[in-house]
């Protein structure tokens, strides 16, 4: 087995999260391209593409970008998983990128500071969710405990309970739609960051 096909090999043992057509067809492109450059060592493989575990990440990151566009062609956000999956594999490529240097690291805090702003949003939205849900639910039992006691104040906050949570029902697509967004937002961000890492990667 020679250097190439080690390569390959190793970098295969990285790329089990894709689907077997995917890791064949990455595993071929990158077979083909070290055949075609005449990169005969593995220093010197190493040296173009990196190591196989650098390359898997370049490549998931590919793929992930791949299929979360394919996903947003018809105007509507990408799952919130999807669009997490372009931001986390996008970080783990620049982050074990052997050019993450100057522009690099500066790129990489703003995509770490986008990530922060984002899950703080998302976090906020999460508390407001189940703080009105647990304001409703103490609202009904208050009222239930009152109404034998004082009648209109039960009513009153028993009332309360069961308007929250009818706009917690009514809000809630909303607000899945909105974190849709703010996810789908930041995957963007990591999209446009990553392609600014690879076009410096190509000088």
């Amino acid at each position: 087995m020679n250097e190439r096909q080690k390569y390959i090999n190793d970098l295969s043992i990285y790329l089990r999260q894709l689907t077997d057509e995917e890791r064949n067809d990455a595993l071929e492109f990158y077979d083909e391209y070290i055949a075609d450059a005449g990169l005969e060592t593995r220093t010197a493989i190493e040296e173009r593409l990196g190591t196989p575990r650098q390359l898997s990440h370049k490549i998931l990151a590919d793929y992930s970008i791949k299929a979360n566009n394919e996903s947003i062609k018809e105007g509507h956000p990408a799952s919130p998983h999807s669009s997490w999956r372009v931001f986390w594999w996008v970080l783990v490529a620049i982050i074990t990128s052997p050019i993450t240097f100057g522009l690099g690291i500066a790129l990489l805090a703003l995509l770490l500071a986008a990530g922060g702003v984002a899950l703080s949003l998302i976090v906020g939205i999460v508390a407001l969710i189940f703080g009105v849900a647990a304001i409703a639910i103490v609202s009904i039992y208050i009222g239930i405990g009152l109404i034998a006691t004082n009648l209109f104040s039960g009513l009153f906050y028993f009332g309360l309970g069961l308007t929250l949570i009818g706009l917690f029902l009514v809000c809630l697509p909303l607000i899945y739609w909105l974190i849709r967004v703010i996810v789908q937002g930041i995957a963007n961000f990591a999209k446009f960051i990553y392609a600014k890492v690879q076009a410096r990667r190509k000088k």
